[in-house]
């Protein structure tokens, strides 16, 4: 498994269980074990490019897909679009870590927390986290062909290119407030910002 923050993690074991917890942008998996510890039916949302394609996870090739059916049966699994488009489901939890501050357009990352929000039950919570500062970004952010891009820069490179987006606490909030998210508790821990949601 990808290599998990322990402050993250232990602060998602130290939260009462719940029916039903999301994991928004699942990635490689780092966080979706300990949130299924945590909850009755497990959700995971990524694009179908992140869900289908074969990639090693806890040691074996497989696919996001693959790797969920068969730990956690009863898991629903929601490509991105499918998502936004609104789902029956209501969570009482939902994770975003590090998925916001990759977002490089504004329109997207609006439709993705108004997704979020959506699918919240009426007294669900929503954790973002963002990490915003380490040595790699201020080296980055430096290279002449970086290029400035909403809330931080794009490196473009001739076969790709990578949106670096720095959200601290303050900007975060500004952000979950403008789309009616209510502000709940906030904190810094390490290189990365904590923002605890509840519906407006």
């Amino acid at each position: 498994m990808a290599q998990a923050s322990a402050a993250l993690t232990n602060w998602i074991l130290t939260r009462p269980p719940v029916r039903r917890a999301l994991d928004y942008g699942c990635g490689k998996l780092r966080y979706a074990p300990y949130l299924a510890r945590q909850c009755s039916q497990l959700g995971l949302v990524d694009s179908n490019v992140q869900l289908d394609r074969s990639q090693v996870i806890a040691g074996r090739r497989t696919t996001v897909k693959r790797y969920a059916q068969r730990h956690w049966p009863s898991c629903r699994i929601y490509a991105i679009e499918e998502f936004w488009h609104g789902i029956e489901e209501k969570y009482d939890f939902v994770l975003c870590s590090n998925v916001l501050s990759a977002i490089p357009s504004y329109h997207l990352r609006n439709r993705s927390l108004k997704a979020i929000m959506s699918c919240l039950r009426q007294k669900g919570e929503c954790l973002f986290v963002n990490q915003y500062t380490n040595s790699e970004f201020h080296k980055a952010r430096n290279r002449p062909e970086a290029i400035d891009h909403l809330d931080g820069w794009i490196l473009a490179s001739q076969k790709s290119a990578s949106y670096y987006g720095i959200l601290d606490r303050a900007k975060t909030i500004r952000i979950l407030r403008a789309i009616g998210f209510r502000i709940l508790e906030a904190w810094i821990d390490g290189q990365s910002a904590f923002v605890l949601v509840g519906c407006g």
